[in-house]
């Protein structure tokens, strides 16, 4: 399948998973939106790309649980690249201190997303269809005990996945949706896991005995589903490899 030219939105696409992300859909020749918070540090992933590919990329600061500038990023990608193909929800966070932040940036941020790509892609508003690609978490397949919350919001966006997933969406709009579930990945977000849990000391036994990946295996997770053209897919990445579920 050819994705040169097409225009990808990458929402958390400044660092980890979403800037892996970003540079492997530049890779195949797409236009991206890195849509996020991190300014300073989009900044300096943008100057660290080939000069080839500046001319690809754009940043739209977006915080994902304000549907306004979401809204707002959809727009500066039509004004800019004329069309959006792809969108990748990929922002999120774990605090199960503060869950409700949690559980706005996890589901209602891709809900957002979700709504507005449906508004701005499907066929029966005169787009061309294309992609929703969800990042959820091998939490979103089965318990988490050490962050609850966190796993119920990555059990929401499968469940969220699954059914949009579906043939009757997809006839409708000509979307297709589907999701990565990565293990545990080499990330900030990594370093700091175990505070960010019900119980520090227990988080950090798990991870004591489970193998990390890097983000660019689960940037290879995502090319595989555009590759295999599926739809209400999920694919588990982790140090196992890489799976249908």
């Amino acid at each position: 399948m050819n994705f040169t030219g097409k225009v990808a939105i990458v929402t958390g696409g400044a660092k980890g998973i979403g800037k892996a992300y970003t540079k492997a859909l530049l890779n195949i020749g797409m236009k991206v939106c890195v849509c996020d918070i991190l300014e300073e540090q989009a900044k300096r992933f943008f100057e660290s790309l080939p000069t080839e590919q500046r001319n690809n990329i754009i940043f739209q600061k977006c915080d994902v649980t304000s549907f306004a500038e979401f809204k707002n990023a959809f727009d500066k990608v039509i004004s800019t690249f004329g069309r959006i193909d792809v969108l990748v929800n990929n922002a999120g966070i774990i605090s199960e201190k503060n869950f409700q932040k949690m559980i706005e940036v996890n589901v209602n941020g891709v809900v957002h997303g979700t709504q507005l790509a449906f508004e701005h892609m499907s066929i029966e508003r005169g787009g061309h269809g294309g992609y929703i690609i969800n990042t959820a978490s091998e939490a979103g397949l089965e318990p988490t005990y050490v962050a609850p919350v966190y796993c119920a919001t990555k059990h929401a966006i499968v469940g969220l996945t699954k059914s949009l997933g579906h043939e009757y969406h997809f006839k409708k709009t000509g979307i297709k949706v589907n999701a990565v579930c990565p293990g545990l990945v080499e990330t900030d977000m990594c370093r700091t896991l175990p505070e960010r849990t019900v119980d520090e000391e227990e988080a950090k036994k798990i991870i004591a005995l489970m193998t990390t990946i890097k983000p660019e295996e689960v940037a290879k997770a995502l090319l595989q589903l555009l590759q295999d053209d599926k739809n209400g897919a999920v694919i588990r990445i982790d140090s196992k490899g890489l799976r249908y579920v």
